[in-house]
């Protein structure tokens, strides 16, 4: 209820009689309800909430929720949001115009007639942004089982493995111990210059002796995700390796100590950038610093507000749980990306992550 009212703060805000939410995050964040993305909209109007579902939906929505009428349709969400427009007088409705496909906007806008459609970005994704004791909770549990993941796959992974094996041992782990499946797929194995592309995919390439092994990926615990990056050195790494580890290492713990309440995510992400930039040997171009952003939010989805990038315009505000997660890529070479979440609060950050991280924990 308490996130229902914020809502409704917004709409009086933004002189609209309502929101109708399609986003499968928005929706379960508004109702509890582990929904699917053909499971039907969300409605907040100023006095009203209401769950638009159809037949194969409307007995759980009801024993899920509370707070909520359901609206059970057959007819589809044009019909039926044109009859709780007359029923409720609805003059103005905002929808979600980041998540709502077009035919689903054009059966809407044929069916309500005069009733004002007004485009809305952003609106809850905003109030995701700050995390309760609840979330917070839910998501320590998540990286908890990140970090179970990682320290077993330093004891598995072995030279001549492929990475999808160590993929898929990654996958079965992260379920075994409890969460309800990946933050998304396909997991990132990188091994030897594959991991100076940081969005690589695992796939039959074997892993060799000498070898450094980039691993990115995270689980999802009641709904809320978890994010990590780690490296893992395959023998004992020589001086260069050993050198460009330890920047980022410490690139990374410089991002975390600049995080707390109220510091721009824009500000952190350039100071990062530029401690690298300073510190890099002479034969790395400053191009090969990351490329990302330095981080982003994470919860109900594993990117979402606020973010750490030169890109973006926000501030940091206490109950953001953000990941930190610089790195440098080498074409030919390999990379280093190093990520923790952290919990933002007035003072500074709480480095949720465990996992091992300095250079002789993670040499096998």
């Amino acid at each position: 209820m308490v996130r229902q009212k914020k809502v409704r703060e917004q709409l009086k805000e933004r002189k609209l009689d309502c929101l109708l939410v399609s986003s499968p995050a928005n929706r379960f964040y508004l109702t509890g309800w582990r929904l699917d993305p053909e499971s039907g909209f969300v409605l907040i109007a100023l006095e009203k909430s209401f769950i638009i579902t159809d037949s194969r939906y409307s007995e759980h929505a009801a024993k899920e929720t509370e707070g909520f009428e359901i609206v059970e349709t057959e007819e589809g969400i044009g019909p039926t949001l044109r009859e709780l427009s007359l029923s409720e007088n609805l003059r103005s409705v905002g929808f979600e115009s980041h998540a709502i496909d077009v035919f689903s906007f054009k059966r809407i806008k044929k069916f309500l007639g005069q009733v004002k459609l007004v485009p809305v970005t952003d609106l809850i994704e905003e109030l995701r942004a700050t995390k309760d004791k609840t979330e917070v909770t839910k998501i320590k549990e998540a990286v908890q089982i990140a970090d179970k993941t990682f320290k077993h796959i330093l004891n598995f992974v072995k030279p001549g493995m492929r990475e999808e094996e160590v993929a898929w041992e990654m996958e079965k782990f992260i379920k075994e111990a409890g969460a309800e499946g990946l933050a998304w797929r396909p997991l990132i194995v990188a091994a030897g210059p594959n991991s100076s592309m940081a969005h690589w995919r695992a796939t039959d390439a074997r892993i060799k002796k000498s070898d450094l092994v980039l691993v990115d990926f995270g689980c999802v615990y009641r709904g809320y995700c978890s994010d990590i990056s780690r490296v893992i050195f395959i023998g004992k790494p020589d001086e260069t390796r050993s050198k460009i580890y330890n920047l980022v290492l410490e690139a990374q713990r410089f991002g975390i100590s600049l995080g707390k309440g109220g510091r721009r995510g824009e500000t952190i992400d350039k100071k990062v950038r530029a401690f690298l930039e300073k510190r890099l040997p002479s034969w790395i171009d400053s191009k090969n610093i990351y490329r990302h952003a330095l981080g982003h939010g994470v919860g109900l989805e594993v990117h979402e507000r606020p973010s750490l990038s030169i890109r973006r315009k926000n501030r940091l505000v206490a109950g953001n749980v953000v990941s930190v997660e610089p790195g440098i890529y080498i074409p030919g070479w390999g990379g280093v990306r190093i990520e923790d979440l952290v919990l933002v609060t007035e003072k500074g950050c709480e480095v949720l992550t465990k996992a091992p991280k300095e250079i002789k924990e993670v040499t096998i």
